[in-house]
């Protein structure tokens, strides 16, 4: 970044580097092309110096950017919430400004711009700014000086230039008033007009929002805040109804996400409710029998801490109404209705310790053929202190499960896990994980195998173990030890009566990919680099292999096989350019940046600048990459 002096405008000293190490590449190509589409609306300085803008992007944001000390930091009202590309443009407005030498004018303490970019920043906890304290603090004082009127007309003022904020003062006055049908009703036909906004919105489209509901969710939180959790509730069986439409065409999930925060709001409406408990846990029953697609994740009220007589009231409700449900048909013709009622009353009567019924009601459902049964029967009499038993039924079933319903047995597998590991009986913890890993290969199996058998004393034999499997196919021979209960798998560890050999991944050796990613978990470069090496000799004989490691063995090895992060960059950059695309063109100049930093810094300059000559020659019809491809070259925003 650039040393500031009290003669000179710091802003004006930035290079592309230094927006492109503070925003990213992306965010400063985005912010380039808000610029230029003259979407900064209106810009100002502050006193101390910052920029304060108003920028239009998919909505209207305010955006204040500050360089303290040679550091670029900004926030903004935006979802990401600072250094974003609203502050990039908002940089590159100001420095075009000045070149042309045109004033940017003060803004005075008090001014709604300065107000709007400074009260909605979405930062988190601990991403928050010394700066903005200090600014929070010196606004609370601000505001107690002044008198009840200048108040109330600074509020009418904002409340003129921002809708948000009208509409949150207007839901204030209503609540306040008790008078909760004209916001109810509000919130309703705004939930509307975001359905139609869902109905028209293509996730294959980079240019389609995806609908906002977080003022809704905001409005949600007022409502309960207020005291209103029924009418939260209402208003969330009406939303789960409106999704049941949108769902089919919602393919990447991104309206559910949206959705599903709105859903937090109504879970803890249902929890702060004054009704019965029991009352509240058929509400949720409903909802969850009206939820198709996952959205609503009650496990946070099922979780919560209910009297044992609710949960009896709760069970003898359903009982009810599985008499009914029942009539006329046999325990395996179930539909999922009644399934899901099944599964409440048998979490209802483990709750109210009515431990006896529980299990007998699992039994039958296990008998029935119905796999979720397992694991609540399981639980069940954990519950109940009967662990012997539930540990035969756990072995039982994932012998019987582990083809048919392997979600099931894994299910099961890893509750005889937690078990163990709740006994700290680490050498089996490590004879379970042993298992799985050799069945499943994957890093995360392989970390569990690690830091079990760390604490139970046998990685290093493990470890052998396991890379002589990953490198040449061969699995440890079984043990055969007369007398001694040691393990057909790996001689150090326990048998665990599950080990089922023919279930063992079949794999071609050496496992490059999984090598690779245990070598980059655990930063070993040499590693990293020799099974890199081996895997290119592999592709060139024609092993046409998808491999999507490659930025991270780059970045593993960057610092003592330079050329190796080189040659991986570059082709990822060059595969970016021909997909022709200008959101591509943005990730390639990543990569390209990352081979000009490190061949100059190995001293080769030179050798970097005919690389980039090549890459515009090979594309020199591409206007927008040549344009990404100046900004790479160029050292300074302002030249001269």
């Amino acid at each position: 970044m650039p040393s500031e002096s009290k003669n000179s405008d710091p802003f004006q000293t930035l290079k592309w580097s230094d927006l492109q190490a503070w925003a990213g590449e992306k965010a400063t190509a985005k912010g380039m092309k808000y610029q230029d589409e003259d979407r900064v609306k209106k810009i100002k300085q502050t006193s101390k110096g910052s920029l304060i803008a108003r920028v239009q992007g998919t909505k209207t944001y305010f955006t204040e950017v500050s360089l303290e000390n040679g550091e670029l930091s900004s926030t903004c009202t935006c979802p990401v919430g600072h250094d974003c590309k609203h502050g990039v443009a908002t940089v590159l407005e100001y420095l075009e400004l000045a070149e042309q030498g045109e004033e940017v004018p003060v803004a005075s303490e008090g001014d709604p711009l300065i107000i709007m970019a400074r009260q909605g920043i979405a930062l988190k906890v601990e991403e928050t700014r010394d700066s903005y304290q200090v600014f929070r603090k010196e606004l609370r004082e601000y505001l107690k000086q002044m008198e009840k009127e200048e108040l109330i007309d600074l509020l009418m003022n904002l409340s003129e230039r921002d809708s948000l904020l009208s509409r949150h003062l207007w839901d204030m006055l209503n609540l306040a008033s008790g008078d909760t049908e004209e916001t109810v009703g509000d919130i309703y036909s705004e939930l509307e007009e975001l359905w139609e906004e869902a109905r028209s919105y293509d996730y294959r489209d980079y240019d389609s929002p995806t609908p906002d509901f977080s003022d809704l969710r905001n409005r949600l939180e007022k409502l309960l805040e207020a005291g209103y959790a029924d009418d939260v509730a209402d208003l969330g069986m009406k939303i789960l109804e409106g999704y049941e439409e949108i769902a089919p065409y919602d393919e990447e999930g991104n309206i559910g996400m949206e959705i599903g925060e709105c859903m937090e709001v109504v879970i803890k409406a249902l929890l702060q409710s004054g009704n019965p408990a029991h009352e509240r846990m058929l509400r949720v029953l409903d909802f969850e029998l009206k939820d198709e697609y996952g959205i609503f994740d009650e496990e946070a009220f099922w979780n919560s801490d209910f009297p044992v007589e609710e949960w009896n009231h709760f069970s003898e409700v359903l009982k009810d109404r599985l008499e009914t449900s029942d009539s006329g048909k046999t325990l395996s013709d179930f539909n999922w209705d009644r399934e899901q009622l099944v599964k409440r009353l048998a979490l209802a009567l483990e709750k109210a310790r009515n431990y006896e019924e529980a299990i007998s009601l699992c039994e039958e459902e296990v008998e029935a053929g119905e796999d979720w049964s397992y694991v609540r029967l399981i639980k069940v009499l954990l519950a109940a202190e009967q662990k012997e038993k539930a540990e035969e039924w756990i072995y039982r079933k994932i012998k019987e499960t582990r083809k048919s319903s392997p979600e099931t047995a894994y299910e099961l597998f890893r509750t005889l896990l937690e078990i163990k590991e709740k006994e700290e009986n680490w050498l089996f913890v490590a004879a379970l994980n042993a298992e799985e890993f050799f069945r499943y290969l994957s890093l995360q199996f392989y970390i569990d195998l690690r830091e079990s058998a760390k604490k139970a004393g046998v990685w290093e034999e493990v470890r052998k173990a396991v890379h002589e499997y990953l490198e040449n196919g061969n699995l440890p021979a079984d043990s055969a030890i007369p007398g001694e209960e040691s393990s057909n798998l790996l001689g150090g560890l326990p048998k665990t009566g599950l080990i089922d050999r023919d279930s063992f991944k079949k794999i071609d050796v050496p496992a490059f990919e999984l090598l690779i990613d245990i070598a980059i978990e655990e930063e070993n470069p040499d590693e990293v680099a020799r099974w890199y090496n081996k895997l290119k000799i592999r592709r060139k004989k024609g092993e046409d292999r998808y491999f999507t490691r490659r930025d991270k063995i780059a970045h593993t090895v960057q610092e003592k096989y330079p050329e190796i992060a080189v040659d991986i960059w570059k082709t990822i950059a060059e595969e970016l350019i021909s997909r022709t695309k200008v959101d591509a063109y943005e990730s390639a100049s990543i990569y390209l940046r990352m081979v000009r930093n490190t061949m100059e810094t190995g001293g080769q300059k030179v050798e970097w600048e005919s690389y980039l000559s090549e890459i515009r020659e090979k594309n020199k019809l591409k206007r927008k990459l040549l344009e990404i491809l100046d900004v790479l070259e160029k050292e300074r925003i302002i030249e001269g």
